[in-house]
């Protein structure tokens, strides 16, 4: 498994975080670019626990044959989580 692919998200969060902490904080530290910053890791860290794949819950094997062949429509979608 390749790790850079797994987290490729949260390394780009954490670059963005360094660029930005580097043109932020590079003139002089102040309360004002430290504020900055501490919103935009929240935001970038809030959007991807939003985001994130999730594992949903399985469906009972039962309910879902009972569906299949009963005259509604049936998508069954299978995905990785990355």
């Amino acid at each position: 498994m390749n790790p850079f692919n797994l987290y490729s998200a949260l390394l780009f969060i954490l670059f963005v975080l360094l660029l930005a902490g580097y043109f932020l904080l590079r003139p002089g530290l102040s309360l004002e670019r430290l504020l900055i910053l501490a919103l935009l890791a929240f935001g970038l860290l809030f959007g991807w626990y939003r985001l994130r794949p999730v594992q949903t819950p399985h469906t009972d094997l039962a309910e879902l044959r009972s569906q299949i062949g009963a005259g509604t429509p049936v998508l069954l979608e299978f995905q990785s989580p990355y």
